[in-house]
């Protein structure tokens, strides 16, 4: 019976993020529900507009979320309602993604929210190849010391076995007023940072 090794490697790869996803929306509370959408959306337009003003295609932009909900002065009695509609946007423009967001504010008004900001990997592939090829040489080291302790040397491959854990979530991006950093009073200035993905391979070896 042919003699086998099985071991498992891993391999990380990071990179810096190069684009940006932004999700905003206006918040608006009316005496009717009508009202309340109706400012909502309109606050909404014109933070879309900045938005499009700025270089950011049709195709980036998305409605997210839609809510109508009811605001009680004492249950059951209805005080008016709060209407708020969410919108997400992508830009490969980093560095001005807080002068974006505060021109986006100031066009909302009070009606405002930034609800996230995550950075990410248009395209890992590159860090996947990179990741594959580094939990390759792991797994291979890893056998090569295996079969010389057991006096034997690899031979063949007999099965390998890919997973994948990445790419890793954003970490939580750095929003502060920091007029140094940002370029003047009131602009945030945020960190892309690193992304990073991680590959595990389960590979077989016949022994001799």
């Amino acid at each position: 019976m042919e003699r086998g090794i099985w071991v498992t490697g891993s391999g990380t790869a990071s990179g810096p993020r190069d684009e940006c996803s932004v999700t905003v929306a206006a918040e608006v509370r009316r005496a009717t529900a009508e009202a309340a959408l109706a400012g909502s959306a309109q606050a909404l337009d014109r933070m879309r507009a900045v938005l499009l003003g700025a270089g950011i295609a049709e195709a980036d932009l998305a409605t997210s979320a839609v809510s109508l909900t009811p605001v009680y002065e004492q249950y059951p009695a209805v005080a008016g309602f709060q209407a708020q509609v969410s919108l997400v946007a992508r830009t490969r423009e980093l560095d001005s993604v807080g002068a974006l967001l505060t021109a986006v504010v100031t066009a909302g008004g009070e009606a405002a929210r930034i609800q996230d900001v995550s950075y990410r990997h248009q395209d890992a592939s590159a860090l996947l190849v990179a990741a594959r090829d580094a939990a390759w040489a792991d797994a291979r080291a890893r056998a090569e010391q295996l079969a010389a302790l057991a006096g034997a040397s690899l031979g063949a491959v007999l099965s390998i076995d890919e997973t994948q854990s990445g790419p890793r979530p954003p970490m939580p991006v750095r929003m502060a007023a920091a007029a140094a950093d940002a370029g003047g009073p009131g602009r945030m200035a945020l960190d892309a940072g690193e992304g990073s993905v991680t590959v595990s391979l389960t590979v077989g070896w016949s022994m001799h």
